[in-house]
């Protein structure tokens, strides 16, 4: 049963804020700037030297 409050939306927002940022705990262990350069060596974007649709 789906239930019904008058403060669900600080309620949400109360259980956001104690469970965290996740992405700062994943931090502490991933180098995301290292995974990012090794994601951009291993497959490299296309230039956009001839054009080609942007992006929205």
């Amino acid at each position: 049963m789906i239930k019904t409050s008058l403060f669900a939306d600080q309620e949400r927002e109360a259980k956001l804020n104690k469970l965290g940022d996740a992405l700062k705990v994943m931090e502490q262990h991933v180098d995301f700037v290292a995974l990012a350069d090794a994601v951009d060596e291993a497959a490299p974007r296309p230039g956009r030297e001839r054009g080609g649709r942007p992006p929205f």
